[in-house]
């Protein structure tokens, strides 16, 4: 399923190259298995493939003993790992801005998804994708969360930030400080991958904040959301639909093509340009996401059904059986821990 053109920016690896204990590993040995270009590790512009990108998370973990390794790991990096994108959010006038910032920007750092943020009455919501069928992602999302939850550190100057974290993903099995010091703020095994900001904090004026600085910063960054807007997917645009547009229960190429903006004809060529259909896409990402929720959530079968566009358990189950080959109760009991 994945698209042949969905990037990520491979600064990532370099973070995680030179940053300790990564940086003991062969990663020109990684890049060969893994079939990336090394150099593409220090270029300021690199990109690789999303599913080599997950890969190499999932990979690096393994090689480091550690399930849980990449929150420590990211959590423990400075400002500027990641250059412009950083400083959008830890020089923000305010919490709001900075995530608004994080939203808008986000096509600089990939093609293949976009940051979500929105409010309610209670909280700011930062939420990444679940990423439906690219592959096993638990650790990239990790990093993810590791690296946002010390931006919050920062900019609230405290190591125990009020910000609460969902993750759809099971709990790892090894031990991290970042997990044991957020203790109960982390919650496992929930429908999203998000920060919760409380709304008492999103108008509190940043302390690194300072309003000619911040619009270098921005004209910075658009001169750098340049480079890689063009380098767009469609095809993600209709996967993320699809697999968001589900979990109303039901979902129609009609319906998809009106909620991007596109005719179904432009939709179908979408399609047809990766080797695919809209009945064949939507299937592939029903059949990952199905595996995800009976093996990472504890939702009764009935609303999973839901959540994956059936309109009877009894479909539902014929068709985890045909995709796996066994019912849905027995993925479930299975435990595997994988998350694709």
């Amino acid at each position: 399923m994945p698209s042949k053109t969905e990037w990520m920016r491979s600064d990532a690896f370099r973070a995680l190259k030179y940053h300790s204990p990564a940086a003991k590993l062969d990663w020109r040995a990684i890049a060969e298995l893994h079939k990336f270009d090394p150099a593409v590790i220090d270029d300021p512009e690199g990109t690789v493939p999303i599913t080599t990108w997950l890969d190499v998370f999932e990979h690096v973990a393994q090689e480091l003993g550690s399930d849980a390794i990449m929150f420590d790991i990211f959590n423990k990096m400075d400002v500027g790992a990641f250059s412009v994108f950083d400083y959008l959010f830890i020089c923000a006038p305010t919490l709001r801005d900075a995530c608004k910032a994080w939203k808008r920007f986000m096509p600089m750092r990939t093609n293949a998804y976009g940051l979500h943020y929105h409010e309610d009455e209670h909280y700011g919501i930062l939420e990444w994708p679940i990423l439906e069928g690219r592959g096993i992602w638990c650790q990239s999302m990790y990093a993810r969360i590791g690296w946002a939850a010390r931006r919050f550190e920062i900019v609230l100057e405290t190591d125990h930030p009020p910000i609460a974290i969902e993750l759809a993903t099971p709990a790892p099995k090894d031990q991290s400080d970042f997990l044991e010091r957020y203790g109960r703020k982390v919650r496992f095994n929930r429908l999203r991958n998000c920060i919760s900001i409380p709304a008492y904090l999103l108008s509190k004026r940043l302390p690194q904040n300072e309003d000619n600085l911040y619009a270098i910063i921005q004209t910075s960054a658009f001169r750098e959301l340049g480079l890689f807007q063009n380098r767009n997917s469609p095809m993600s645009r209709v996967a993320n639909e699809i697999a968001e547009t589900l979990k109303n229960g039901t979902c129609n190429l009609a319906q998809i093509a009106q909620n991007l903006g596109m005719s179904q004809r432009s939709v179908q060529r979408v399609l047809e340009q990766e080797g695919t259909t809209f009945r064949k896409l939507t299937e592939d990402i029903r059949k990952t996401a199905a595996e995800r929720y009976l093996q990472s959530t504890d939702l009764p079968f009935k609303e999973i059904a839901f959540l994956l566009g059936f309109s009877e358990l009894s479909t539902f189950s014929r068709a985890v059986k045909t995709w796996y080959g066994v019912p849905p109760r027995k993925i479930r009991e299975s435990g595997t821990r994988r998350i694709n």
